[in-house]
């Protein structure tokens, strides 16, 4: 088995598609620090599973990833595939047949990784079980990088002994255990949850037969019911048909009654009919001597009215009258004593011995006595105004008079005239009177003959009415019966009886109330007995035939749990046997190995339990002429030297495809590089060695140069030389 190239895209600075041959068993990978040498082993470790950035000198697996450079942008995605020669069907299983294995992986950006083997995708198991026992599984001994050499030799006990494990083949009895052990408590915990599934149903089964129990006295009680509702039935059945033909019979002469009742009730109805005819001329006459009475009376009314008016009138006239016959004498009183002397003639005379006063003594100043004799003019005109006055004033007097009497004796006409036709209008009243009250006594005595037939009309419409109830309540009666006689029988016929075939002189001594009385105590004891599950019995068996399954299951898993637990012996007991052998074979092959890469000294592997199964592996060390307690204590090319010695000791028990080797040659001086060069070439023959070194010693003995270079900032390029074939090129 043998890598034959690598195809990487986009896997940190291998950013183009790239593809890289390894022809040959010694490949020398070439190149200045930084060009992404170390790249190509790390593309190596993440194919093949590699989940831990930081073993992949990252922070986070997208950095794995080609992040971008000056000059080019960030890839999305990378990819590696490794390529593999299985002529040897080293690689078993359903892969054995295949010449070549393909393993490739893709991741992108969000981290989503996908595997394939032979371009079928798989899980990441899937690929790590190719290569359980092959040297290239999770504790893998074949790719040692920088650092890894010192971690080799100082690993602890535990750790150093998974490196032989893997060596022994032993990696895949341990995932097997590991697989067993899973299964084992899957089935340690499908036991446990059958056995309390088990337990739940049995007692489950328990209640069920309580609950069986009780449904049987529930069916017992159910048919000792129905016994007792079909003789309830048949006795009510009897009691409805007796009680239905009497109501029937009942109910026959009442109909009778109710149609003597309506035909009385119509006969009446006929006379009050016959006699409102007969009486209608009586109605008539009464409402038009009774409009009459009170149009008569509307008219005197109105006259009465009217002498009201009038007299309150002459009342009226006849005060004005007086006021009129005062004013008059009045003013004729005023006119008689018209030549006796008043307050204004008294003022002339006055007046006239002023004036005779001032001629009698020669008064010189004229204006004095101009002025008396003016005044004395116009008092004179004012007393001559105001018995014209007054004369006026007399004759309106008079003439007001005059007419007031007038009025007063026009009044006294109309009313003479009006009292004439009030007797007239009384008269008649009282006639048309005599009339209404003559109409009113035949009117009441209609009505007394009228509501003396509506009485008996009515007394016959009662009785009508009562007779229509008791019919209404016995059809009701009966209608129940039938209803009740029909469910009876209905219920007899559902019981498979025929009511024909039913001997009535059974039930003679039997009562409805009885029966009813055992029917409620019946139902008493159903309903102590509480719910009732009547599937109890089916559930049984059902749950019994789950039980009976279920203890099959818990058998078949006691017995697996047995095999299972033989079969961590029988892989303990392998194991063992394997991994003491390997153990001795590896610690032999170290003895040999070790000498040779020192030019003397002993390397020894020493457990640290007498149980080989569990125990760790420690490494003892003692270069020539030295005397050291540990190896701790050893320079780092010893350190490396040693590491190197237990690395071949392990791939000659069993061979890896490949042993890819970084820079181990670093702290070796040109002897012991030598001597490690002679020992890759020697092994060579069987395994392929992928070694990047910067020794010139290592170069010179490659037969396959690959140089990493990078003349583009940030993506490295691949330049390869055969050797061998520049060597004979050279010599032609």
């Amino acid at each position: 088995m043998q890598l034959k190239h690598i195809k990487l895209s986009g896997f940190k600075s291998f950013v183009d598609p790239t593809k890289i041959s390894f022809p040959t068993n010694m490949v020398g990978v070439v190149g200045p620090n930084g060009c992404g040498k170390s790249n190509v082993i790390d593309a190596i470790r993440w194919v093949l599973g590699e989940l831990s950035a930081k073993n992949l000198r990252g922070e986070s697996m997208v950095d794995v990833i080609f992040n971008g450079s000056e000059k080019r942008k960030a890839s999305g995605q990378c990819s590696i595939e490794l390529l593999f020669d299985n002529s040897s069907a080293k690689i078993g299983g359903e892969y054995a047949s295949f010449n070549e294995v393909s393993i490739k992986r893709v991741m992108t950006r969000d981290a989503q990784s996908n595997y394939f083997i032979n371009n079928t995708k798989c899980r990441r198991k899937d690929v790590q079980d190719i290569f359980l026992g092959t040297g290239l599984g999770p504790s893998s001994y074949a790719i040692i990088e920088q650092g890894m050499v010192s971690k080799l030799v100082s690993a602890k006990p535990d750790e150093l002994r998974t490196h032989i494990e893997e060596a022994a083949g032993v990696s895949k009895y341990r995932e097997r255990r590991r697989e067993t052990e899973s299964r084992i408590k899957r089935t340690k915990e499908n036991l446990s949850r059958v056995k309390d599934i088990r337990d739940e149903i049995a007692r489950l089964i328990k209640r069920l037969e309580n609950q069986a129990k009780a449904a049987e006295k529930y069916n017992t009680l159910k048919k000792e019911k129905s016994k007792i509702e079909i003789d309830i039935a048949i006795l009510f059945s009897l009691e409805a048909k007796n009680n239905r033909d009497g109501l029937q019979k009942k109910l026959d002469s009442l109909n009778r009654d109710l149609k003597i009742k309506n035909a009385e009730s119509e006969t009446i109805q006929s006379q009050i009919d016959q006699y409102r005819t007969e009486n209608e001329s009586v109605l008539s006459e009464y409402e038009n001597a009774q409009k009459h009475f009170y149009s008569i009376g509307a008219e005197i009314a109105k006259r009465e009215a009217n002498l009201q008016n009038i007299n309150k009138t002459e009342n009226e006239t006849k005060f004005k009258l007086e006021t009129a016959t005062k004013n008059l004498e009045k003013a004729k009183e005023s006119e008689l004593n018209f030549d006796e002397l008043s307050p204004s003639e008294k003022a002339m005379h006055m007046l006239d011995e002023i004036i005779l006063t001032l001629k009698n003594y020669d008064f010189q100043n004229d204006n004095v006595l101009d002025k008396a004799t003016k005044l004395k003019t116009l008092l004179a005109e004012i007393l001559n105004i105001a018995s014209a006055q007054s004369k006026t004033l007399t004759e309106e007097y008079l003439s007001r008079k005059n007419d007031l009497i007038e009025q007063i004796d026009d009044a006294e006409k109309l009313k003479s005239s009006i009292q004439e036709e009030m007797k007239t209008f009384v008269t008649k009243s009282s006639e048309a009177e005599t009339v209404l009250i003559d109409l009113r006594q035949k009117q009441s005595k209609f009505n007394d003959d009228l509501r003396e037939l509506e009485n008996k009309k009515s007394i016959s419409d009662l009785d009508s009415r009562t007779l229509s109830e008791k019919i209404t309540n016995i059809r009701l009666d009966l209608k129940t019966y039938e209803i009740n006689l029909e469910n009876s029988n209905q219920k007899i016929k559902k019981a498979g009886i025929k009511i024909e075939n039913i001997d009535f002189k059974d039930y003679e001594g039997l009562s409805i109330s009885q029966l009813e009385e055992n029917l409620t105590d019946v139902d008493s004891k159903i309903i102590r007995l509480g719910a009732i599950n009547l599937a109890a019995p089916d559930e049984i068996e059902e749950e019994t035939k789950r039980k009976e399954e279920l203890d099959k299951q818990y058998d078949d898993l006691t017995e697996a749990l047995e095999k299972l637990t033989g079969a961590i012996k029988k892989i303990d007991n392998e194991t063992k046997t394997i991994f003491k052998d390997s153990f001795d074979a590896v610690n032999i092959k170290l003895k040999e190995v070790f000498p040779k890469l020192f030019g003397g000294g002993i390397a020894e592997l020493t457990l640290t339990d007498d149980d080989p199964l569990h125990a760790g592996v420690i490494l003892m060390a003692r270069p020539p002429g030295k005397k050291n307690s540990s190896i701790s204590q050893l320079s780092g090319g010893e350190k490396a030297l040693t590491a190197l010695a237990l690395v071949f000791a392990i791939f000659d028990l069993n061979p890896a495809p490949f042993c890819l080797l970084d820079e181990v040659d670093a702290p070796l001086d040109d002897l012991n590089t030598l001597r490690f060069i002679n020992m890759v070439e020697e092994m060579s023959k069987s395994v392929q060695f992928i070694f990047i070194t910067h020794n010139k010693v290592s170069m010179e003995r490659s037969d396959y140069l690959m140089g990493v270079t990078m003349q583009e900032a940030g993506v490295s390029r691949m330049v390869s030389v055969d050797v061998n074939q520049a060597l004979e090129l050279a010599e032609s």
